[in-house]
């Protein structure tokens, strides 16, 4: 993402993985809608990613011009678009994304849990959906459990 480390960032995440051809719609969209994306009159610098071809992650350089309530409606609207034509459940929060041997796996909040309680992951790396910064998204998006927002499950 080419935007300043303090620019401000959203990210969202499927409940699998895009196909070659849902990832060309999504970025096709994305860039359709980034174009032409402004907080009252005022064009947004903003950009956006989409890591492990299941995620999406847009950023706003907030020097510019500040995203408000207005725009940032504006971005959940597409998100809902897409979620809606493709089923990715990109807005239910419940859904906690970890890495295990390479792979990206998506478990429901009170299972993930219980089996991190139960001591079932212990090698993983835990994805932090609610950081709200480029410089964070880059430093500890992903993170091993001991070291995420999951280390108080660890026994």
């Amino acid at each position: 993402m080419n935007l300043a480390d303090d620019s401000r960032i959203w990210i969202f995440q499927a409940n699998r993985k895009f196909s070659s051809e849902e990832k060309d719609i999504i970025t096709a969209k994305l860039k359709n809608f980034i174009a032409d994306w402004n907080a009252h009159g005022a064009a947004l610098l903003a950009d956006f990613d989409l890591p492990y071809d299941q995620f999406i992650v847009v950023g706003v350089d907030e020097k510019q011009a500040s995203a408000s309530g207005c725009s940032i409606d504006k971005l959940t609207k597409i998100i809902r678009e897409l979620d809606s034509e493709y089923n990715f459940e990109f807005l239910n929060r419940m859904l906690i994304a970890f890495e295990e041997n390479e792979n990206i796996k998506i478990e429901k909040l009170p299972t993930f849990k219980s089996k991190v309680k139960e001591g079932l992951y212990n090698n993983i790396k835990v994805f932090n959906n609610g950081i709200s910064n480029l410089a964070d998204y880059k430093s500890s998006w992903v993170l091993p459990i001991e070291k995420s927002w999951a280390n108080t499950l660890l026994s």
